[in-house]
């Protein structure tokens, strides 16, 4: 069964026991409104976790979206640039970004829990 876990600033990382898949959480989508674009990173890029990983545009916003967790990009979600707005109608699902491979236990283990970010996000 897949792991799942989030940041603060609104992406989630699901573990598969074989590679990392990376989105945004639905509250994030929600404040961008609906998304008119997707540019998605590159497969095989090595990237450090803070790092400025993808772009969004939307009709309320335009935002870089930041890798929670370092490692290589080993696939991308090529369905969002066409069809961007699938991250309105299925963003912890259909619409994940970016799956990596080669991420450290640290910056995994870092990351908070279902109940953690739920206690995390009601408190914001």
């Amino acid at each position: 069964m897949a792991e799942l876990r989030y940041t603060k600033n609104g992406e989630w990382v699901r573990f598969d026991g074989t590679r990392w898949t990376v989105g945004l959480t639905t509250p994030v989508v929600n404040d961008l409104g609906d998304v008119t674009f997707v540019e998605l990173p590159s497969i095989g890029r090595c990237i450090v976790a803070g790092e400025a990983v993808c772009a969004l545009e939307a009709v309320k916003a335009a935002a870089d979206y930041y890798a929670p967790v370092g490692g290589r990009i080993v696939s991308v979600n090529s369905q969002l640039v066409s069809e961007p707005q699938l991250l309105n109608t299925s963003p912890e699902n259909t619409a994940w970004i970016f799956a990596l491979e080669e991420v450290s236990s640290e910056e995994w283990g870092a990351l908070m829990n279902g109940e953690q970010w739920k206690d995390w996000e009601a408190g914001r």
